[in-house]
């Protein structure tokens, strides 16, 4: 069955259900990339499942505003009919517009007295907290449970980390980055618990993750040695859960 969704800019594309997932992964970057490998591919692996049985559903650069009205869409059109689980992990990319626009440099912690955005940041992690609620309830009405992860950290010193405007992240601004993540983290965990969903908490492994920079791709993503820890946290989440 050909299902017709609308794209951006009005652009039609065409999606072909498919009755055999069970297991849709939906996120940012995260989810979607940049290694070959990911954390759905090594959750896979982990529960013995066929490949068919997996979606991954990874918009790279979407914030939580689009990735909700993308869910809405993939749900309305039942690409995957049969899915029973839903992988969730954004909020990241809203993190990443705040600091471009409002302190792109990282030169203060929103911790600081003197930060001066602290309202914006405020309506900001709201914002992202009311995305996230309506993306579970969207999630469990259309039958699906749902697993919302965490973030993990950014790591400091790499060649690369292209949110910057220097496209490296030295210790302090990764100190600051990684405050913003925590306040995140919190409303995410703040967020499940209100609507039900199980928190997939790949923060909690921040130690391990950072220890080795080979876990990492760039300063913002993780390599495939990072994605084996994080599937590992999702299985441990679904594997507890039942």
């Amino acid at each position: 069955l050909l299902l017709a969704a609308c794209g951006c800019g009005g652009i039609e594309s065409i999606r072909i259900q498919r009755p055999a997932v069970r297991y849709v992964a939906f996120g940012d970057s995260t989810t979607a990339g940049p290694t070959e490998r990911d954390y759905v591919d090594v959750l896979q692996d982990l529960l013995g499942e066929s490949e068919e049985a997996f979606a991954n559903e990874g918009e790279s650069g979407e914030g939580t505003q689009d990735g909700l009205t993308r869910l809405r869409e993939l749900l309305a059109l039942e690409v995957y009919p049969n899915a029973e689980v839903l992988f969730y992990w954004e909020g990241g990319i809203d993190i990443i517009g705040f600091i471009r626009e409002h302190d792109p440099f990282l030169v203060r912690s929103p911790e600081d007295a003197a930060f001066a955005f602290a309202g914006e940041l405020n309506e900001m992690l709201d914002a992202v907290e009311t995305n996230v609620a309506d993306a579970i309830d969207a999630a469990q009405d259309a039958g699906l449970e749902v697993y919302l992860a965490t973030y993990f950290p950014l790591s400091p010193g790499l060649a690369k980390c292209d949110p910057l405007p220097l496209d490296i992240l030295i210790p302090f601004q990764a100190d600051h980055a990684n405050v913003y993540i925590t306040m995140l983290n919190d409303r995410l965990r703040a967020t499940a618990a209100r609507r039900g969903a199980t928190i997939v908490d790949v923060a909690a492994r921040a130690d391990e993750l950072l220890a080795d920079r080979a876990t990492y791709f760039d300063c913002n993503h993780l390599s495939e040695a990072g994605n084996e820890i994080v599937g590992r946290v999702f299985f441990d989440a679904l594997t507890d859960d039942d």
